[in-house]
């Protein structure tokens, strides 16, 4: 092969790569936003409840201020069922030690599917706002 034809293939695989990482970086991503989205839908209807938890393992990647972080709850339905779930969002360092095992947080569930669980952000912060952040 040709020098030619050495960068050519060198030019595509690193394109390959780079949109290959860009994906699962994404994909990553995506679970935390899902969990901020239900908790904005979660706020005005969800139903409240205290939830404990039972398991805190961080995640890779994350911002200079924020972790991700795979929480893992037990709370009781309306009904008194036990309930567990696991949630993917992130946590300002600052605010990590309110999310250690043992702690109680709470969370707002969807009555007519309890696995639809999000943090309670206006009663357990998961941020600490701040006008540099542009929040």
């Amino acid at each position: 092969m040709s020098n030619m034809a050495w960068w050519a293939a060198g030019t595509i695989a690193t394109a390959v790569f780079i949109g290959f990482v860009a994906m699962v970086v994404r994909e990553n991503a995506r679970l935390f936003d899902q969990e901020r989205e239900l908790a904005a839908q979660l706020a005005a209807a969800g139903q409240p409840a205290v939830a404990t938890v039972l398991a805190l393992s961080r995640q890779p990647g994350g911002r200079p201020f924020a972790l991700p972080v795979k929480l893992s709850l037990r709370f009781a339905d309306f009904e008194g069922r036990e309930q567990q779930a696991d949630l993917r969002l992130h946590i300002d360092r600052e605010l990590l030690a309110g999310f250690m095992p043992g702690q109680t947080v709470h969370v707002r569930y969807d009555r007519s599917q309890p696995a639809r669980v999000a943090v309670d952000r206006l009663l357990t912060p998961t941020e600490i706002p701040a006008a540099w952040r542009g929040k």
